[in-house]
């Protein structure tokens, strides 16, 4: 076992995220409070999720999640990873990547279901040990353990099926 330099939770040996806070266990990074939210697009079809920038990172990079269901995108744009799963306020869980507006309840979407990752413009999707699992192209991720993303996987959280769309520059 190992443990979070930024929050202290007990991990397992070779976890590359930590599943309590999210914070990246390769190569310590400095602590630092960051804010992420969801600015509604109005009446486009395209939500944003903007990330701060971190000491080490580089340029942004952005990948698209395509709710396959509705056609509705989520662009996301990150230097940090993402907790991916389902608002719960009276628990204080407010994630990242938001689901319960995209049916995330009902497909079985964990409050904190997975962590999104960008490293050096390949993204990786690690599931937090969900009830529902995560799902590469049909494949069952292993719980803390994460899976590199392609463009035009299909990433299922529970039974959200999403499509990846690799943007970056």
């Amino acid at each position: 076992m190992q443990k979070c330099w930024n929050c202290d939770a007990e991990q397992l040996n070779g976890a590359i995220f930590c599943t309590e806070c999210g914070a990246n266990l390769i190569g310590r990074q400095q602590r630092q409070e960051t804010t992420t939210s969801l600015e509604g697009p109005g009446d486009a079809e395209e939500w944003v999720v903007p990330a701060p920038r971190t000491l080490e990172a580089t340029a942004a990079s952005a990948f698209t999640l395509v709710v396959l269901n509705d056609g509705r995108r989520l662009l996301l744009e990150t230097n940090r990873n993402l907790l991916v799963g389902r608002t719960d306020q009276r628990r204080g869980i407010i994630p990242d990547v938001d689901l319960s507006n995209y049916g995330g309840y009902d497909a079985g979407v964990s409050r904190r279901h997975a962590l999104l990752a960008v490293r050096d413009k390949q993204c990786y999707v690690e599931d937090l040990g969900s009830a529902n699992g995560t799902f590469v192209n049909s494949e069952q991720v292993a719980p803390n353990q994460p899976v590199l993303l392609n463009h035009g996987d299909e990433l299922k959280f529970g039974t959200l099926l999403l499509r990846v769309e690799l943007n970056f520059d």
